[in-house]
């Protein structure tokens, strides 16, 4: 292709990682495969029904919404569900069904990644490294593709971040208004993009009444409208089971339920701080582990881990600051400001649920950063003149990526083995072990 033609397609280095993505992912869907009919998977236990983590939960959900019991896990929005619904009639009532389609809304996330990186840099190969950072992510990669409410919203919260970089509101509130649908979380996002928008006039004229003036505006044309198409979709499911008067108790029911999940013990709890360090002072999330056989050379493991993108904020961040300090006035979208904004929010809330209102938390719902993550580390990296630094990140994220594929080749394996590690959870598990 000539040099000319492929400037016009900045775009194809992120949708090669994307498809990339989708075919290892799609790849191993039939890995997990449930041993007991969908009849007996309704209702708990769940032994040998082939569920991954929280699909515990979301699938036989569906199943008894497909019974015509749609009033069944109302204290979660719809739309996941729905995505998950939608997928069992399409490709029918197994993995196929239950993950392929939240398997495409992922790579989606890759790909929308690597556009948000592009139209903060104009550089393709920003675009191309922000989606392999996000595609190659242990815990992204690993439940980007099960049927659980997750991999629908952060879609939508990238899309979101990228249509506010590109100026268009309506598309903006339009995916916030279907991230909160799909996840509760997404309320989190649509206050994050609000810190990004009322962060450029603050620190660009150090005004209040023009922060102030800012802020109004997206309440009025992004705010209030993504909380309207909330309650439209709320109201429209309430139609349907008819167990709330109105959204807005439907609303209420869903905070005294978040509220409700208090933890006791700290030691239980994949508190925030672990997020964004390596797995040594805790046990990676086994979200589905096991031997298929006793004497199997080959475990299944979809593990939960952080990975050397998370890490990336002790670095990351201490340059998005000092960049801005010495940037004035900051061009709309900045990366730095971003991230910053967008860290400060998200994770702020999380540290917030998990230390002072001792809420249950876990370390996927970094995923939510990570996004921003992803998509400004290489801008910021390439802009502050730290080239080799990206690359030795990319390079620690696909190596760290191999350590944990949940379903080794015997290549894989034998290459791992060879590298002495010992008993390592990422190369092997007690035989016989299983742990779901």
């Amino acid at each position: 292709m000539p040099p000319e033609r492929a400037l016009r397609r900045p775009w194809m280095g992120a949708l090669l990682v994307a498809l990339l993505f989708l075919g290892l992912r799609a790849a191993i869907i039939p890995s997990v495969w449930p041993e007991k009919p969908p009849a007996e998977c309704i209702d708990p236990p769940y032994d040998g029904c082939g569920f991954i983590f929280d699909e515990a939960h979301y699938v036989p959900a569906v199943r008894r919404y497909m019974l015509g019991e749609l009033a069944h896990n109302p204290e979660h929005p719809p739309l996941s569900k729905w995505i998950i619904w939608a997928g069992i009639l399409i490709f029918g009532d197994n993995p196929w069904g239950w993950r392929l389609v939240n398997t495409i809304f992922s790579a989606a996330t890759v790909l929308a990644v690597g556009l948000l990186a592009y139209e903060l840099s104009r550089k393709a190969r920003a675009a191309a490294a922000a989606a392999t950072l996000m595609a190659f992510d242990v815990t992204f990669f690993n439940l980007g593709g099960t049927a659980i409410l997750d991999p629908p919203a952060l879609f939508f919260m990238t899309l979101a971040l990228l249509l506010h970089a590109k100026g268009k509101r309506v598309g903006c509130f339009i995916s916030l208004g279907l991230a909160m649908l799909s996840k509760a979380s997404g309320i989190i996002a649509l206050a994050a993009i609000a810190a990004i928008e009322v962060g450029y006039p603050l620190i660009n004229t150090m005004r209040v009444d023009e922060a102030w003036r800012a802020l109004k505006r997206y309440l009025r044309e992004v705010f209030f409208p993504a909380m309207l198409l909330l309650i439209i979709g709320l109201a429209a499911w309430d139609a349907q089971i008819g167990l709330y008067p109105t959204p807005l108790h439907h609303l209420e029911t869903m905070f005294t339920y978040h509220t409700k999940l208090t933890y006791y013990d700290p030691l239980a709890v994949e508190l925030p701080l672990s997020w964004v360090i390596p797995p040594i002072s805790r046990e990676p999330a086994p979200y589905a582990v096991y031997a298929p056989s006793p004497t199997s050379l080959r475990p299944i493991a979809f593990w939960g881990a952080s990975s050397p993108l998370w890490w990336s904020v002790w670095m990351i961040l201490p340059l998005a600051y000092l960049a801005i300090r010495g940037e004035r006035p900051l061009r709309n979208p900045n990366p730095e400001l971003i991230l910053l904004a967008w860290f400060a929010v998200t994770y702020g809330s999380f540290i917030y649920l998990a230390y002072v209102a001792r809420r249950w938390v876990y370390s996927f719902y970094f995923l939510q950063v990570a996004i921003a993550l992803a998509a400004t580390a290489p801008v910021i990296l390439e802009r502050r003149g730290y080239g080799l630094l990206m690359g030795v990140l990319l390079a620690s994220q696909i190596f760290w990526f191999l350590l944990w594929f949940p379903v080794k080749p015997d290549w894989l394996l034998q290459l791992l083995s060879n590298l002495g590690l010992g008993d390592v959870p990422w190369i092997s598990i007690p035989r016989g072990g299983m742990c779901q």
